[in-house]
């Protein structure tokens, strides 16, 4: 981006972060004063908003010859008007809006600084012939419902994802089990002598004038080359799954992910009793080791009037009533206990904790 450019910026915002490849601005109040599908189309090839109640959009700039309506076509982008991909004079933009997670969209802000890291890999995996972004819009539609349940998959699976397009699957709060479930098959890559068959296939003369574009640096030319590839490869494609099916498979990894949940958990809970238990035998064998003097230290910890002090009372008092309860001995435990509650049952504090303890009703 020229100087003159990031001059012309400027006028839109005097306090944005503006350099040869980017514009980043972050508003408590108001909004950019501008229409970013317009700078995009001028600027730049990518653009990420984020707002603090969970809003989010991506916009995508690709020249006219990186996709084809045949492309898009399989994709069913029709059915839902979350991620659009319309024409420009200048080429494709693709606009993908995410609508706040009603009950996320406060408790987990997101700042946004993240994103466009994250996200910026599209752009080329498009440029180069991938085409699974679509495959995740798509995926996106099925998990609201706009898909029919016997509507085949656009591609046969998407996996493995590359980082861009994981985050993109978090960016649009994708199911991460239909992900998966979307991931485990993927499309087949053609093999060298596939490759050989679809060069030797094109005619020279066809030959020569991808050559001159490429060294003319149009850009577009290994996305074409890969669509053609994969029209040339597609009768030997893997078959396509049904939006049930996914949807089935993603219960499953639900169902696993739950009982594996519930599992741990009972693992979890199971080990904090032992270590309870544990812990209260050694409390009722120090009770023991002390005897009398248990009994005495009880008293010396009422007298210092302190909530403190309350509290390490009716605690050894509990673990003396564990004791009692061992040995058989609880009605004299109990005699004991009253007197104490008699000669202090003007200390509020201590009864109190007596009563946290199940030592007094």
């Amino acid at each position: 981006m020229s100087v003159d450019d990031q001059q012309a910026l400027r006028a839109i915002s005097s306090r944005a972060r503006i350099t040869a490849t980017g514009f980043t601005n972050h508003y408590e109040w108001g909004n950019l004063k501008a229409d970013p599908t317009r700078l995009l189309q001028r600027y730049f090839d990518l653009h990420v908003y984020v707002a603090m109640w969970g809003y989010k959009r991506l916009l995508i700039r690709l020249p006219r010859m990186a996709l084809s309506l045949t492309d898009l076509d399989a994709f069913q982008l029709d059915e839902c008007d979350l991620l659009e991909v319309r024409q420009t004079p200048e080429g494709w933009l693709i606009d993908i809006d995410v609508e706040a997670d009603e009950e996320a969209a406060w408790d987990e802000f997101d700042d946004g600084s993240s994103w466009m890291g994250a996200l910026a890999g599209l752009r080329q995996e498009l440029l180069a012939g991938d085409l699974r972004l679509f495959y995740l819009g798509w995926l996106w539609a099925v998990q609201l419902g706009y898909v029919r349940e016997e509507a085949l998959e656009p591609l046969p699976g998407i996996g493995p994802l590359t980082p861009s397009q994981q985050a993109l699957a978090e960016f649009m709060a994708l199911d991460p089990m239909l992900v998966d479930a979307a991931a485990e098959s993927s499309e087949k890559v053609p093999a060298g002598s596939e490759v050989e068959g679809f060069i030797a296939s094109l005619p020279l003369q066809e030959k020569d004038a991808l050559l001159r574009r490429l060294l003319e640096g149009d850009g577009s030319v290994t996305a074409e080359l890969q669509r053609r590839l994969r029209q040339h490869c597609q009768t030997e494609q893997s078959p396509r799954r049904s939006v049930a099916e996914l949807k089935i498979q993603a219960n499953a990894s639900h169902e696993r992910h739950r009982q594996a949940y519930l599992e741990e958990k009972s693992r979890r809970e199971a080990e904090q009793v032992a270590a309870e238990e544990k812990l209260r035998q050694e409390r009722v064998a120090q009770a023991a080791r002390l005897g009398e003097r248990a009994w005495q230290e009880v008293l010396s910890q009422i007298g210092r009037r302190q909530p403190k002090g309350y509290e390490m009372a009716a605690g050894l008092l509990a673990d003396l009533r564990e004791l009692a309860i061992e040995r058989g001995e609880q009605a004299a435990f109990e005699e004991r206990l009253n007197r104490i509650v008699a000669e202090h049952r003007r200390k509020e504090r201590f009864l109190e904790q007596l009563q946290r303890l199940g030592l007094l009703p």
